[in-house]
C-alpha cells in the first residue's frame, strides 16, 4: 500500500471542476484578506456576526482559511457521490462570493 497514492474516490478528472473548487478557496480567504482589512482600517463592518468579533482579532484569518479549507475538502470529497448536486453548491458559492468581494472591492475604492 503507498501511502502516497490518492484513492480513486477522491480523484476528479475534470479540471473544470478542480479549477472551480480552487477558484472557491481563493474567493473565499480573499473576502477574509479584505475584510480584515477594511474593517481593521475602519472601512467597514462585518456583516456576518458569527465572525463580528473575530475580524479584530489574529485568528480572523485562520478561521476563514480553516473554514474554506475544510468547506472546499468536503466538496472534493462528496464530489464522486453526488457530482451534479456539488458542483451545483459550488457554482452558486462560487457566484455567492464573487458577488461578495466585489460588493467589497467597491467599498474599498469609494472608501479610499
Amino acid at each position: 500500500m503507498n501511502p502516497f497514492k490518492v484513492p480513486d474516490s477522491f480523484r476528479i478528472e475534470s479540471r473544470t471542476v478542480r479549477y472551480a473548487f480552487y477558484a472557491l478557496f481563493c474567493v473565499i480567504v480573499a473576502d477574509g484578506v479584505i475584510t480584515q482589512f477594511l474593517v481593521t482600517g475602519g472601512r467597514a463592518l462585518e456583516a456576518n456576526p458569527f465572525l463580528r468579533y473575530w475580524v479584530g482579532q489574529d485568528a480572523f484569518l485562520a478561521i476563514k482559511v480553516s473554514g474554506a479549507f475544510l468547506a472546499t475538502l468536503l466538496l472534493w470529497i462528496r464530489y464522486n457521490a453526488r457530482p451534479r448536486l456539488v458542483l451545483t453548491i459550488t457554482v452558486v458559492f462560487l457566484a455567492l462570493y464573487t458577488v461578495i468581494l466585489f460588493w467589497n472591492l467597491l467599498v474599498f475604492v469609494i472608501t479610499a
